[in-house]
């Protein structure tokens, strides 16, 4: 701030015959303004060689340099504890999810619900009457630390949720802590863009696998190899992104690098 005030008035060059005694003028304000008396002791012999030495004028700038760096990484913390702040706040909003899904030629975008311990894709032309996704993101109480995903299961009574990937099946399932031991817990997010769930870094994978069940439902998988896919008939399996449906009037994008 010293070089810069100098510098706005025509004094930042040290071979002005001026600059000492204007350099020594701005370090008395300086050190009058700061708040650490030892720091004001420690550094008022600087002024005072500034005087009666104007060589150290060089030295003084260097000094100024240096303690500028506190100040400059302490604003960077502040700004980073706020990004960090949004970020977690922003884990709390609350989204439901839709998937693209084409049945007998008619596409749009099916809503996931949660029934029968599983989440399924309610599409028109394959209604499922499923408890409607309604999650946040919400940190797994487990050694990994993984960032989890939790939803509404019920209103009458109360119920919540772990979103899990089942290991055997693939399917992705919810249920107690209990019922998520030994499958796919996380860490769950967002993508880049933020316009789609993501699992383990990325938001491929997810599929929608019509059921064997009467109603022939279309499920939501996870099938990040493909093994699925190869096992599944081609019209019975549709590579799906997971979208983020957030609540009118809410914008995700906050969090800037």
């Amino acid at each position: 701030m010293i070089v810069q005030h100098l510098a706005s008035i025509g004094l930042a060059d040290t071979t002005n015959p001026y600059f000492s005694k204007a350099l020594e003028s701005s370090l008395t304000e300086w050190l009058a303004s700061a708040t650490d008396q030892k720091f004001r002791l420690a550094h008022s012999h600087q002024r005072r060689n500034v005087r009666h030495r104007p060589s150290a004028a060089m030295d003084i700038i260097a000094l100024l340099a240096i303690a500028a760096i506190p100040t400059v990484i302490g604003t960077g913390q502040a700004i980073s504890a706020q990004k960090r702040e949004n970020e977690a706040q922003k884990e709390k909003v609350k989204f439901g999810i839709g998937a693209d899904l084409t049945i007998d030629g008619h596409m749009e975008e099916a809503s996931g619900v949660l029934i029968d311990g599983q989440m399924f894709l309610d599409h028109s032309k394959s209604p499922v009457k499923g408890f409607p996704f309604s999650g946040w993101y919400f940190m797994y109480p487990g050694e990994e630390q993984h960032m989890g995903l939790v939803s509404m299961t019920s209103n009458d009574p109360p119920a919540m949720g772990w979103i899990f990937v089942d290991a055997d099946t693939r399917a992705v399932r919810f249920g107690g802590r209990k019922d998520t031991v030994d499958h796919v817990v996380g860490p769950w997010h967002w993508t880049p863009n933020e316009k789609y769930v993501s699992l383990r870094g990325s938001g491929d994978g997810f599929a929608a696998v019509r059921a064997d069940d009467e109603g022939s439902r279309w499920a939501v998988y996870w099938d990040p190899d493909g093994s699925l896919a190869q096992q599944t008939p081609v019209d019975r399996y549709v590579p799906i992104g997971l979208k983020r449906q957030l609540a009118l009037g809410i914008n995700s994008q906050y969090v800037r690098d």
